[in-house]
């Protein structure tokens, strides 16, 4: 299996956010890559980059870099393109796992992989991690999903359970990854039990930091 790690320099909402530091000495870069060289060969793990600088991040940890072209950055450039052209430049035909750092909390990357590799349906062509909740949601009118207002009231344990797709984190075979995307033809699903922070703004880059300490600490 190959490991693919997206990391761009130019995030708008977060200026370097995959390459700062996030807890003592290290960025979430330095975190993910640390997970993902316990599951196979570091060679296998691939630090997709346009910025040269990722390089020293690759070669810190003994893993490869993946240059990327300049037009796989743009917010404009459809995502599914840039999955299909990354995953393109791996060498061998076997599956891809795709993992974001922006998900510092979650630690199931081996459960996923066994999960993959214990897949009941041979036919199933990616596998994608999810996260079930059960909240009191409000469509884009307002209206209650799966619950009502006053005496319709249902306790939060009797709520549906949607789910969060965030991308943390997927497993693809060779040809959905070069073709499809991250979610195939044909998905399986894990359900993640940690709790997810996905970064995205400043405020979300402090909480976290904060919070990973703090769990690192206890």
């Amino acid at each position: 299996m190959k490991f693919v790690i997206p990391a761009k320099r130019s995030s708008s909402r977060v200026p370097h956010k995959n390459f700062r530091e996030f807890a003592p000495g290290e960025s979430l870069l330095d975190i993910l890559v640390k997970k993902l060289v316990r599951l196979g060969e570091p060679g296998d793990v691939h630090l997709s980059s346009e910025d040269e600088s990722a390089r020293e991040v690759a070669d810190r940890h003994g893993v490869s870099f993946l240059p990327r072209a300049k037009h796989l950055t743009e917010n404009s450039y459809p995502f599914q393109s840039v999955v299909n052209e990354v995953c393109g430049q791996l060498p061998g035909d076997d599956d891809i796992m795709w993992c974001h750092a922006t998900d510092p909390f979650f630690d199931e990357h081996p459960a996923v992989v066994e999960a993959w590799r214990k897949r009941e349906n041979p036919d199933a062509d990616s596998i994608t991690v999810v996260y079930p909740m059960r909240e009191y949601l409000l469509d884009g009118n307002f209206n209650p999903m799966g619950f009502g207002f006053g005496s319709w009231h249902r306790p939060s344990q009797e709520l549906p359970t949607y789910y969060q797709l965030g991308f943390t984190c997927s497993i693809m075979t060779r040809h959905t990854a070069t073709n499809i995307g991250l979610v195939g033809a044909r998905p399986l699903w894990y359900e993640a039990a940690n709790l997810t922070i996905d970064i995205d703004t400043q405020a979300q880059f402090d909480f976290a930091a904060r919070l990973y300490r703090v769990a690192s600490e206890s």
